[in-house]
């Protein structure tokens, strides 16, 4: 997989892959990983093609980006980290993620944001990057994405048991969060 070739200042949504044979339309992998709160307060400036949101069951989204349904996944867990807990994540969320993804066009300008903090979007973000490179590769992606990366774990482990990684993807996320990203 090639890496991307260097952004211009001021590109907001800078694809991590040259090209992506791997994804049915070729999606670079061109993202923003956010907060709510972030993804609110930038709606207008990052202007997302496509969306994917992570809340909590009960609560709700505010005043969010007005994108048609067919471009926006709503996933509802918590920051749970106890697979047990009532609103722990599961794997029809990791699933019904890859299969939003796997209908991106080739330009898309996805944004993945999560409610209260960002451990759920930077597990799942680290998931997707995942399809596409090798663990070691997809965590040092992240950290270029998002430097402060506290990928929940009990998603990076549905993640990891998806993609049938053993373990691969949950030891990188261990290394989260991390000041300076060390190969």
């Amino acid at each position: 997989m090639a890496l991307a070739a260097p952004t211009t200042e001021g590109e907001l949504y800078r694809p991590v892959l040259g090209s992506n044979p791997a994804h049915p339309n070729g999606w670079p992998v061109r993202l923003i990983v956010s907060s709510q709160t972030e993804a609110r307060h930038n709606r207008h400036l990052w202007a997302p093609t496509h969306l994917v949101s992570i809340r909590a069951p009960a609560s709700r989204l505010l005043s969010m980006i007005e994108l048609p349904p067919e471009r926006h996944l709503e996933l509802y867990f918590g920051d749970a980290t106890d697979p047990d807990a009532p609103d722990a994540a599961r794997a029809e969320a990791i699933e019904a993620t890859f299969a939003f993804i796997d209908t991106l066009p080739e330009d898309a300008h996805l944004l993945v944001h999560c409610l209260r903090g960002i451990g759920r979007s930077t597990a799942l973000t680290l998931g997707i990057l995942a399809r596409y490179m090798a663990p070691e590769a997809a965590a040092a992606a992240l950290h270029a994405l998002r430097p402060e990366a506290k990928p929940n774990r009990h998603v990076v482990g549905l993640c990891d048991a998806i993609l049938g990684l053993n373990g691969k993807l949950a030891k990188q996320a261990l290394r989260f969060p991390a000041k300076v990203w060390k190969a």
